[in-house]
């Protein structure tokens, strides 16, 4: 009851101030004193979500002083954006966010310069306004040319949402114009480079959060470039390969070149491995390394594979990086059915890369290959080892669930080809629910299971 009184009492004493109020000046100079009561009266209606009155007061305060402070436009916008919701009429509708647009301009043209929420900030949250009510409307063109120089401007500080929407409007534009394609796949690589010396920057200060976010954007806009057709292999074959022979001492742009290979998933490229290699005879790296291996495994260079291979786990610091080496270390050995040295690596990419099944896949993949070597005159105890091979598979779906297809395809068909219970009951040694250490060079323990 106290509540409601006070709200009548707060509504009442509004209403007459709102007769009294007191009109802009016409002069020059901002009637400051004015711009200061109406400010306290709008925050009191916007207070109790009064947002009718509140927009009679606050456009008062914008009109006269709109210089005042950046939490007249932050108040705006709230104000504006349930003015749009609310809208009776589409005419009215519109009305509202022409003027939550004119404000965004106004607010840049005020506070534009502030270092932590000026323009870059400010359009990012203009065309989140803009993509959210009137999508169809939005022209990608305008967009990119008005986003362009803000970012020239501000590299790596601008905010990691603006740097997100000017990608977003490049690829547009690239799909509307294809010789606009080349540039887009310029300007993603150009903030790719931005994302991560400011991720870096976060990092550095401790500021978790925002590496997270900065980290979270990069990755929506490199999805959406490989997704966009622009990032064919081909596409990229054309435009970086002449580049990489006139530029294969320009330590940069090697980087920079090999990083957007590998995130398209363009690591067969014959310009990847030009880049990697000429980077690699630079600066030795692990992503230089990675390239040169890669390229040796495709020329069935086993030698030069396996020394490259090795040289990116070295130099690597990226656990994952440290991984899959590993992982096509294992794989070359698997192919040459050198299995001990095949498990030898799948075990140490799974510990470089926690929670990664495509190693114990192909542990189980050569369980199953060689059952029947360690068990040639025994056909009975090799079909036990397909319970180990299960067991390895099921391991592999629980750690990675992006193996489950594959895993589940390895338990369908050695699951059905456990021995049946005539078997064991003929196998004295044998008998279901027993364990069972495999030999050979396998050496693990499973439990007998029957079909």
């Amino acid at each position: 009851m106290k509540s409601l009184l006070f709200t009548l009492a707060l509504g009442l004493g509004l209403s007459a101030y709102a007769g009294t109020y007191v009109t802009p000046s016409t002069t020059a100079e901002p009637d400051t004193a004015a711009c200061a009561k109406n400010t306290k009266f709008y925050k009191i209606y916007l207070k109790s979500k009064n947002y009718v009155d509140a927009y009679t007061f606050w456009k008062r305060v914008y009109d006269e002083c709109p210089a005042q402070s950046k939490s007249l436009y932050i108040q705006g916008a709230e104000i504006y954006t349930w003015q749009i919701d609310n809208a009776k009429t589409p005419e009215d509708k519109k009305k509202a966010f022409e003027g939550l647009m004119d404000m965004y301009n106004s607010r840049i043209k005020y506070f534009g310069d502030d270092e932590e929420t000026g323009e870059d900030y400010i359009l990012g949250s203009m065309i989140s306004d803009q993509l959210k009510y009137y999508p169809n409307e939005v022209d990608y063109v305008k967009m990119y040319d008005r986003l362009k120089p803000v970012i020239d401007k501000r590299g790596a500080k601008t905010d990691p949402l603006t740097l997100y929407y000017f990608t977003y409007s490049s690829m547009l534009r690239s799909s509307l114009d294809q010789s606009f394609k080349a540039q887009y796949v310029k300007d993603q690589t150009f903030v790719d480079k931005l994302y991560a010396e400011a991720k870096a920057t976060a990092e550095a200060e401790g500021n978790t959060s925002r590496a997270e976010a900065i980290a979270s954007y990069q990755a929506t806009s490199l999805q959406a470039f490989a997704a966009s057709g622009a990032a064919s292999c081909d596409v990229m074959e054309s435009i970086y390969g002449p580049q990489i022979k006139e530029k294969n001492t320009d330590k940069t742009f090697l980087k920079e070149t090999i990083a957007l290979f590998q995130s398209v998933g363009c690591t067969e490229s014959p310009s990847y491995y030009a880049a990697s290699e000429a980077m690699f005879n630079l600066e030795p790296s692990s992503s230089a390394a990675l390239g040169v291996a890669r390229k040796a495994l495709a020329d069935k260079n086993y030698t030069k594979a396996e020394e490259y291979y090795k040289k990116a786990i070295d130099l690597s610091t990226d656990a994952d990086e440290k991984g899959e080496a590993n992982y096509a270390l294992a794989v070359m050995y698997y192919d040459r059915h050198s299995y001990g040295t095949s498990r030898q690596y799948c075990n140490a990419a799974m510990a470089a890369k926690p929670g990664f099944g495509a190693p114990m896949l192909l542990i189980a993949s050569m369980y199953a290959s060689t059952a029947s070597s360690i068990y040639p005159d025994d056909p009975v105890k090799q079909r036990v080892v397909y319970c180990l091979v299960v067991d390895k598979a099921a391991r592999a779906k629980a750690i990675d669930p992006s193996v489950t297809a594959q895993a589940n395809k390895l338990i369908g068909t050695y699951s059905a080809a456990y021995p049946a219970k005539e078997d064991i009951f003929m196998h004295p040694d044998l008998q279901e629910g027993q364990s069972f250490t495999v030999g050979g060079w396998i050496g693990e323990t499973t439990t007998i299971r029957v079909r």
